[in-house]
């Protein structure tokens, strides 16, 4: 049988074959699979560290700035790389919202979790639909009604759709069985 240092070696071994990783990353990797399979081994004591370490906040190998770069973003809590933005691998593989990771690793509300090239596209292209401008008006009545003190606008409910056969009998008159 493998020891726990062999298999740690093997599954980083065969994760950095397949994914560029610097050698930060490969020694969080390493760190991060040990811990992993040792609670495996031993699930008592990794209850007891669980507990000591949801008390501290924790603390990235990498910084804000380099987590949030030009053309990509990446994870502070697996520092996973090649995200246009975070928040469905936030809520899928770590079940965080986003303000949750921002509270985590102290982020600014104002950063977003996106690639700076991903959001610029997006708000050209925004800009291009005329959005900007929908936008604005929405944003207007949304003042005005606060400062008169009207609640916000609900959307209205959605009508159920008439399937294409209730919509075509929908004229003609009901036959009568004798």
């Amino acid at each position: 049988m493998k020891t726990l240092i062999e298999l740690v070696a093997e599954i980083v071994s065969s994760h950095a074959s397949n994914t560029t990783m610097t050698t930060d990353q490969i020694v969080t990797e390493i760190q991060t699979i040990h811990a992993a399979l040792k609670n495996l081994e031993n699930p008592l004591a990794s209850s007891e560290d669980s507990e000591v370490t949801t008390e501290q906040p924790k603390e990235s190998s990498i910084t804000v700035r380099q987590a949030f770069r030009k053309d990509e973003v990446i994870c502070m809590v697996c520092h996973k790389g090649g995200f246009k933005t975070l928040k469905k691998h936030l809520s899928t593989a770590h079940q965080l919202t986003p303000g949750q990771y921002r509270k985590q690793f102290g982020i600014k509300s104002s950063q977003k979790l996106a690639a700076k090239n991903f959001s610029d596209a997006r708000r050209k292209a925004a800009e291009e639909r005329g959005m900007t401008d929908i936008l604005a008006k929405a944003r207007e009545k949304r003042m005005s009604n606060l400062k008169s003190g009207k609640p916000a606008a609900a959307k209205p409910a959605a009508k159920p759709a008439k399937s294409p056969r209730a919509a075509q009998g929908a004229g003609r008159p009901k036959k009568v069985s004798k």
